[in-house]
């Protein structure tokens, strides 16, 4: 008799015929039921849900350069850390089988809750490290800019004061821009073109729209300092640092490096 299946409740039973010894001896010993023998299998299908919360940490490195002008530029390399955290759900379905349906419901529960645990945990650590490289990689390059920016004024106001430097001594004369004679803004609009600044206003009052304010405690070096008296600027000089500047005073003197004799100031930073 071929083998056949019937499913009974969450019961599957199988029935089939009895091979021929086996009923031979079974008529011997006088048992007409022995002619089908029945073997019943439990089965049973359960579905687990299971959340996973991953946190990863990832690092990135970004590189910047910042040109401040045509000969002035910088170069920074920065890595930048980021963590994140991300949380996955996934759910499974399980089916098997035991010698009873109490421990077929176990058994697939076990299955599938370390199956769902598992596609769980993945799915999160996945997302976290794609997170946390983004982010990682955002903060680098927005690190790198900045530096690049910063190292590149400290290279420009370097450069100006250098220059400034270079001509120490030269004569003051009304009106002269250089190279061998200048007034205050003459001598501060030579400096600046040597270090690739152009389109700059003639006057000491002019200069003052080709700058950014910056507070007296901000300045730098490479700043200009104005002076004024009246709400009218007279007077323009290269801060120097510490406290000084480099400028070109008053006629019968030259180009030399003084402190700041005054606090009727302001500081004026660049724009390039």
């Amino acid at each position: 008799m071929p083998l056949s299946a019937v499913v009974t409740g969450a019961a599957l039973t199988l029935s089939g015929g009895i091979p021929a010894m086996a009923a031979d001896s079974s008529a011997a010993a006088g048992n007409d039921e022995a002619n089908t023998e029945t073997a019943s299998l439990k089965s049973a299908t359960v579905k687990v849900s299971d959340t996973e919360t991953a946190r990863i940490t990832r690092k990135a490195t970004a590189k910047a350069t910042a040109r401040i002008t045509k000969k002035v530029k910088a170069t920074a390399k920065v890595t930048a850390w980021s963590t994140r955290t991300a949380k996955a759900t996934r759910t499974v379905t399980v089916t098997t089988s035991a010698s009873s349906y109490d421990g077929a419901v176990a058994q697939a529960r076990s299955e599938a809750k370390k199956k769902a645990h598992e596609r769980a945990r993945a799915a999160a650590i996945a997302a976290a490290k794609k997170q946390a490289v983004a982010k990682s990689k955002q903060k680098a390059k927005h690190r790198a800019v900045e530096k690049a920016e910063r190292l590149g004024r400290v290279k420009f106001g370097a450069k100006i004061v250098s220059d400034a430097a270079k001509k120490k001594g030269t004569p003051y004369v009304y009106g002269a821009t250089g190279p061998n004679a200048f007034d205050c803004s003459g001598y501060v609009g030579y400096v600046l073109r040597r270090a690739g600044v152009t389109h700059l206003n003639r006057t000491s009052s002019g200069l003052v729209s080709d700058t950014k304010k910056v507070s007296k405690r901000a300045k730098k070096k490479g700043d200009l300092v104005f002076f004024s008296s009246g709400g009218h600027v007279y007077h323009v000089g290269i801060y120097a640092g510490d406290g000084k500047i480099w400028h070109a005073p008053k006629p019968g003197s030259s180009v030399k490096k003084e402190t700041i004799w005054t606090s009727s100031y302001s500081v004026g930073r660049v724009k390039v």
